[in-house]
């Protein structure tokens, strides 16, 4: 016992030493919105996780996040011997160390169903339990009916898609009756391109989030990645209902690793606000110009007309460039920023 006392004290003071330093992820000023770095899948020991919930509101906060979901299975809960199953609960007792972070919680679950349809996240969730139900029509129904947002989770995860994403005339079925609203484009350390397709042709909602079970810092560590799946959302205000409207009108860009993927609109819109110029020449047949990066994200640039020379603008920094000089501007490819499969947004240089 007084070994599990010492162990149990010597854990909690690196939790809070560790939650003591938050490390901010710079993103740019946009008017009107709040651009807020969001996770909205992760699991605890309540389901198939390995961390306790106050665990994942002090990671998130430590990391720069703004709002996450803590969204444990309802169907998958192999831990029950030792943690009884309880589906409200890890938001209760995240809900107090998220607050006093700052840090949004929003109310989730995970649906989980084999393939077809698979799982499905419902965020803004009022009664897990009523949702718990054998039928995956009646489970996303009364989600629906609870006003949850649902997005579809992980559709290219090899355990219930070995040759990739499919979408089922099952999924056909739900996204007509209006059950599920978003998709995830980014899962853990996947990303699925032909998603991001469907996201575009279908009018879905783009996720990136980590579905993280370890400890975040193993999960970076494992699957060396620099930070977790964000999903941006630019929200009108800094409010669980700021976030929700974000979402419904499909304001959101995914970030995973060096790609920034969403509609055009909103990457358009990123990008123009973290990039500024500066016009050092303007000689007769090129301008020559210094691109300020004021942000946490990498650019990469090609132009369209010499798509095998790519110019990389990195996070925090310059870079000169020379274009050639055209009435109308040089059409470039922003090459990281993807609304669509292989489809890269387009910019002009110098910008307007």
């Amino acid at each position: 016992m007084k070994k599990l006392l010492f162990f149990s004290a010597v854990l909690w003071t690196f939790l809070s030493t560790a939650q003591s330093v938050r490390n901010e992820i710079l993103v740019p000023v946009i008017p009107g919105y709040e651009v807020l770095k969001c996770d909205f899948h992760m699991h605890t020991v309540f389901s198939d996780g390995t961390v306790w919930p106050t665990v994942r509101a002090g990671e998130a906060w430590q990391e720069g996040l703004d709002a996450i979901a803590i969204t444990d299975h309802l169907e998958y809960t192999p831990n029950k011997e030792y943690v009884p199953v309880s589906h409200g609960t890890p938001y209760v007792l995240a809900e107090k160390t998220a607050a006093g972070l700052g840090l949004i919680l929003i109310k989730g679950v995970e649906i989980t169903k084999s393939m077809p349809p698979g799982h499905f996240n419902a965020l803004f969730v009022k009664d897990e339990a009523k949702i718990h139900q054998e039928d995956y029509r009646a489970a996303l129904r009364e989600a629906k009916a609870q006003g949850a947002f649902v997005l579809w989770n992980h559709p290219g995860w090899k355990a219930q898609a070995p040759n990739g994403a499919v979408w089922m005339p099952e999924h056909e079925e739900l996204f007509r009756e209006g059950l599920f609203n978003g998709i995830e484009v980014v899962n853990h350390y996947e990303w699925y391109p032909e998603v991001l397709g469907w996201s575009r042709d279908k009018n879905l909602t783009v996720f990136a989030n980590s579905d993280v079970h370890d400890p975040i810092l193993n999960f970076l560590k494992q699957e060396n990645l620099e930070r977790r799946p964000i999903t941006l959302v630019f929200a009108t205000e800094r409010s669980p209902e700021g976030i929700r409207e974000a979402l419904q009108q499909g304001r959101t860009v995914g970030w995973f690793r060096n790609l920034l993927l969403g509609k055009t609109e909103w990457l358009e819109t990123l990008f123009l606000a973290s990039v500024s110029q500066r016009i050092i020449t303007a000689g007769e047949k090129t301008t020559t110009l210094q691109l300020t990066n004021l942000s946490d994200f990498a650019f990469e640039f090609a132009e369209s007309e010499n798509p095998e020379k790519v110019t990389l603008l990195p996070a925090r920094s310059s870079v000169i460039l020379k274009v050639p000089r055209t009435e109308s501007g040089t059409a470039y490819q922003v090459r990281n920023l993807l609304p669509g499969p292989g489809e890269p947004v387009t910019i002009k240089l110098p910008l307007n």
